[in-house]
């Protein structure tokens, strides 16, 4: 899935606390699976034919969130928009990466040779060629467009951006 698409499915889990949780973190949190496993695909894991390693298997994203169930309460709308990740990118389909380490600890679900910046591009240049990535982008973007018309950023603009930017609230 496209950021996007991760973005929107993260920022769903805004709905089941009755204090609203800062944006930006779900946000962040809804990204940071790609945000950590695309440079250790460059950097370490160089072999694996694959950008979805560490931070896309279900030991890590179950111990986020024990740890926040049992220490971080306040954590668990971020630990859940986090984890929303793995289900926007259906990893249980990616069995080595998803049950990382079980199988090894080098061994990733293999798609194809991404490990450089140009071949990763590549890649999800291609990927951009398959109708079903595009019909769920458009509806992650329609709903992205939704929240943000609902949150009035879109009028006056300025201030309310700068704002949101600065306390990650949109101040209804």
């Amino acid at each position: 899935m496209m950021p996007p698409g991760h973005i929107a499915v993260g920022l769903l889990s805004r709905h089941l606390w009755v204090k609203e949780p800062d944006w930006r973190g779900l946000v962040g949190a809804a990204l940071l699976p790609d945000v950590i496993d695309k440079p250790l695909a460059l950097l370490v894991f160089t072999d694996s034919h694959s950008t979805q390693n560490i931070s896309h298997s279900l030991i890590v994203h179950a111990l986020a969130l024990v740890f926040a169930l049992l220490w971080a309460r306040r954590a668990l709308p971020y630990v859940l928009a986090f984890n929303s990740h793995l289900l926007a990118d259906h990893m249980w389909y990616h069995t080595e990466t998803f049950w990382w380490p079980l199988f090894g600890w080098n061994t990733f679900w293999q798609y194809k040779f991404m490990n450089t910046p140009q071949a990763m591009v590549s890649t999800y240049l291609n990927i951009l060629h398959y109708p079903e990535v595009w019909v769920v982008e458009i509806l992650a973007l329609v709903y992205l467009g939704w929240l943000g018309w609902k949150w009035a950023i879109a009028r006056n603009w300025r201030l309310e951006v700068r704002d949101w930017l600065s306390t990650g609230s949109n101040n209804q």
